[in-house]
């Protein structure tokens, strides 16, 4: 019996990958233009290739699959632990390192999280005890100096600058809100929540323009999601 190694199925695989974006392509010219019979054939040619080669790697997986459970029934499972010595001694490190690594960057987190909560509730008082002090002047927002209360925020102007008073936990949303945007994909629930309870662009509905120093984060690439087609569109993509 000839022995399948996982390479062999790897290879196939690929091999059948690649196939389906040559099919694509080739569905992608008919689509730029439908009557041509040339793009046509190579369409067909492409989806016929295509399907061989899924049916093939499919078909190599099962049966790699299939002997690597015969090989695995043949042996106890103190001849397996053993085996996989390095592996399990491999998993053990990495995974201990990981997770002290993972804690490290918690704490460093939370200590971050809380010392910007403790900046954006020195921010509001000074922004609350200037506005005070401004009014008590007869300063008030008429000018491009003074100090004012309103009902959902306080502001002070300084010679045409202003500084509006924030909720903390505002500023503690936007981080999180900033964070989920770059690193989860836009399917994540965790981002509609945030962005909701955040509201919808109320920081960028401020009058002033604080934040505006903080760098955008690098996003990480996600794969796009799996598009919704009806059935006429299933039907002509199976053409």
């Amino acid at each position: 019996m000839v022995k399948i190694t996982e390479r062999q199925v790897e290879k196939a695989e690929a091999r059948a990958a690649e196939q389906e974006q040559a099919r694509e392509a080739a569905a992608g010219v008919l689509d730029a233009s439908p009557y041509s019979e040339f793009a046509a054939q190579e369409l067909t040619e492409a989806s016929q290739l295509a399907a061989r080669l899924r049916a093939n790697a499919r078909e190599l997986r099962q049966k790699f699959d299939e002997q690597v459970a015969t090989e695995r029934a043949a042996t106890t499972r103190e001849e397996r632990e053993k085996a996989a010595t390095r592996e399990i001694a491999a998993a053990g490190r990495e995974l201990k390192g990981a997770g002290a690594a993972l804690e490290a960057a918690a704490v460093a987190a939370q200590e971050g999280l809380v010392a910007l909560m403790v900046a954006a509730e020195s921010y509001d008082a000074l922004v609350d005890r200037h506005a005070g002090v401004l009014e008590a002047a007869g300063l008030g927002l008429d000018g491009e100096t003074g100090g004012g209360h309103g009902l959902l925020n306080t502001t002070v102007r300084v010679r045409g600058a202003v500084y509006e008073s924030l909720a903390p936990a505002g500023v503690l949303l936007w981080v999180a809100d900033r964070v989920a945007e770059a690193r989860l994909p836009s399917t994540s629930p965790v981002r509609a929540s945030l962005a909701g309870l955040l509201g919808y662009r109320a920081w960028e509905q401020r009058g002033d323009d604080l934040m505006s120093g903080v760098p955008e984060l690098k996003s990480v690439a996600h794969p796009e999601p799996p598009r919704v087609v009806n059935a006429y569109q299933a039907m002509q993509g199976s053409k």
